[in-house]
C-alpha cells in the first residue's frame, strides 16, 4: 500500500468510501483539490483507493480532516499511517500545532500518534418552536471597511491565522457592529455557518439570525451561554460526540466565543 497525493480524477472512485451519516465526501475532496491550503492524500492498494485524508494548513497551525479507511481494510493500521503521514506533512510545512475533530471511533487512532483531548462539542437539534424575539438592530452586511476587523477578531478567538480560508467569504459576512467596532460575524456559506463573537450580545444576536431558520447546531461545550440560548428556543442536546484533539504546541483559543463551529474539517 502506498500514500499518494489525491487529485480531481480520483473523486468518482471515493463514493464507495462514503461513511454513513456524513455529508457527501466528494464535495469536500473537490474543495480540498481546489484550495492551495489543502493537501489531500489517498492510500492505494492494487490500484484501488482504500484510505483518504487531508491536511489544511494555516501558517503555523494545521487541521486534519476526513480520515477515512475502507471498512474491509480496517484493523490494519491504515488510519494510523494516514494520520502519521499528514502530521509529518503539516510539520514540514511549518505547522507547530495540529488539530482535528474526532469521533469516538477515531480517538484511539489519534491517541497512538500523540494527540490529546482539548474539549468536546455539543450537538443540538430543533424539536420545538423557536421562541426568541429576534432583534437585528446591530446586524449588517460586512463592507470592505470591516474586513480587517473580522480577520483580527478571527485570529484573536481561534489563535490561528486563517486568512486564506475565510477571506473569500468576507463579502458575504454578516456582522454585529456597535460603536464602529465589529463584535461578531457569521459566514453563512462557509461549512456549517460559523459564528464567532467577542461579546455574548453579538454572539446571541447572530445566533438569533441563523437559528431562526437552521435546525441543527454544534458548539463547544465551553460555550454554555450559546447552548442555553438554543435550549430555551426549542433545541435539544443530541448524543453525537465530537472531540477536539491537538498535537504539538497548544493553541490559545477562546471556545466560549465560538457560537457555531465551521465543521469537523475546519474546527
Amino acid at each position: 500500500m502506498e500514500i499518494q497525493p489525491f487529485t480531481i480524477p480520483d473523486i468518482p472512485g471515493i463514493r464507495r468510501l462514503q461513511p454513513k451519516g456524513w455529508n457527501d465526501i466528494t464535495l469536500n475532496f473537490m474543495e480540498y483539490c481546489l484550495q492551495p491550503i489543502c493537501m489531500p492524500v489517498k492510500v492505494i492498494d492494487q490500484n484501488t483507493i482504500v484510505g483518504l485524508g487531508t491536511a489544511i494548513l494555516h501558517e503555523r497551525s494545521a487541521w486534519l480532516a476526513h480520515i477515512i479507511v475502507d471498512e474491509s481494510y480496517r484493523g490494519r493500521g491504515i488510519g494510523n499511517q494516514i494520520v502519521t503521514y499528514l502530521v509529518d506533512l503539516a510539520t514540514k510545512n511549518g505547522s507547530l500545532s495540529i488539530n482535528l475533530i474526532a469521533t469516538d471511533l477515531g480517538v484511539p487512532v489519534y491517541k497512538k500518534v500523540g494527540f490529546t483531548t482539548v474539549t468536546c462539542y455539543q450537538s443540538l437539534k430543533r424539536t420545538g418552536e423557536w421562541s426568541d424575539n429576534f432583534s437585528g438592530s446591530h446586524l449588517k452586511v460586512a463592507m470592505p471597511v470591516h474586513y480587517k476587523q473580522i480577520l483580527a477578531l478571527d485570529q484573536e478567538i481561534t489563535g490561528e491565522n486563517r486568512r486564506k480560508l475565510i477571506e473569500g467569504h468576507l463579502t458575504r459576512a454578516v456582522i454585529f457592529e456597535k460603536n464602529k467596532s465589529v463584535e461578531g460575524y457569521y459566514f453563512s456559506q462557509l461549512g456549517q455557518g460559523p459564528i464567532y463573537a467577542a461579546t455574548d450580545s453579538a454572539g446571541l444576536a447572530l445566533m438569533g439570525l441563523k437559528y431562526s431558520t437552521v435546525d441543527t447546531a454544534v458548539l463547544p461545550l465551553d460555550n454554555t451561554i450559546g447552548i442555553d440560548f438554543l435550549i430555551k428556543n426549542g433545541f435539544e442536546r443530541q448524543d453525537t460526540t465530537a472531540i477536539r484533539m491537538a498535537y504539538g504546541e497548544e493553541i490559545y483559543w477562546k471556545p466560549h466565543h465560538v457560537f457555531s463551529r465551521i465543521g469537523g474539517n475546519y474546527g
